[in-house]
């Protein structure tokens, strides 16, 4: 006869699977190939990003699948085995900044430096200089616009820093929605964003995916499909699994943001799980030749200019 925990842990596997089937389903409108994107950095009330992200590892090893993780430089100092670890796996090393802050917050010469800090700080670990970049919160808004070119003369090769439509943290309306360049060369993979009357989410990642009804994804799924944009994405970050983690309030959420940021985290993993039947992720580096012919975009209100 099982134990009390054995059948326990048995009941919140059976659970977890079935969740994960039913998730499945949301997303078959999806195309199969996609990259699993991991924003890694660390969260007030939590034990740190490498516990969250290690059961991340697991779930793409089991699937067959490689993603990108983005490194915060304050995980990079601190948490060096992770960062190591990652790149053992077969994953994608790429930055996430500095800082987490505004790229609006920044003054473009010292962000140059830092960046290239943080840059040779993940070269050093992994002998790789990264090629990818996200900004903290998508955080690259008309404000900093300067942005994708130091990028550029630091040696990144893409951006995915870019949510394309209002949002009350940071956004950038009337940005193309697929995969563009900026006049430097940059490649932006601007995040995947689906409509709900007049609001646009980034709804395979963070709070919204752990938060949107089952019914409401599967709109979305089929709606983005049918749309055509390419440079299919998710992001989520190791907090968003971390259950035990205490509710903090957080300044830049708001007490509100805060307590949503917090609920709801056992619906991660089988979402994600979900997300990753039937598809596979690969990092975007190994992706860059699929946008080899994408549009430029100056950062204006004029339509893209077609590659040629």
């Amino acid at each position: 006869m099982p134990t009390r925990s054995g059948t326990f842990t048995y009941q919140c596997e059976s659970g977890r699977t079935r969740a994960s089937a039913r998730a499945a389903r949301r997303f078959a409108a999806l195309p199969a190939i996609f990259t699993f994107t991991v924003d890694v950095e660390t969260h007030p009330g939590g034990s740190g990003p490498t516990g969250p992200t290690a059961r991340l590892l697991d779930l793409l090893e089991a699937r067959g699948s490689r993603g990108t993780f983005f490194i915060l430089d304050s995980v990079t100092r601190s948490e060096p085995g992770l960062v190591r670890e990652i790149a053992r796996r077969g994953h994608e090393i790429a930055s996430h900044g500095h800082a987490h802050r505004h790229l609006a917050e920044e003054a473009p010469a010292a962000f140059r430096m830092a960046m290239a800090t943080a840059r040779d700080r993940l070269a050093a670990l992994t002998g790789f200089a990264p090629v990818g970049f996200r900004a903290p919160y998508f955080s690259l808004t008309p404000a900093a616009g300067w942005v994708p070119e130091v990028l550029a003369e630091l040696g990144f090769a893409y951006s995915s820093s870019l949510l394309p439509a209002r949002n009350p943290l940071a956004g950038w309306p009337g940005a193309p929605r697929g995969p563009f360049r900026w006049p430097s060369g940059l490649l932006e993979l601007p995040v995947p964003v689906g409509r709900i009357g007049p609001v646009a989410v980034p709804f395979l990642g963070g709070m919204y995916l752990r938060w949107l009804p089952p019914w409401r994804l599967s709109g979305l799924a089929r709606n983005w499909a049918a749309g055509g944009q390419g440079g299919l994405w998710s992001y989520c970050h190791p907090y968003d699994l971390d259950t035990d983690e205490s509710l903090v309030h957080r300044p830049d959420a708001g007490p509100f943001g805060s307590l949503m940021l917090w609920l709801n985290r056992r619906t991660t993993l089988p979402r994600l799980e979900g997300l990753l039947e039937g598809r596979r992720s690969l990092p975007f580096a190994a992706r860059l030749v699929e946008f080899s012919m994408v549009p430029t975009w100056g950062g204006g209100g004029e339509a893209p200019a077609k590659a040629a």
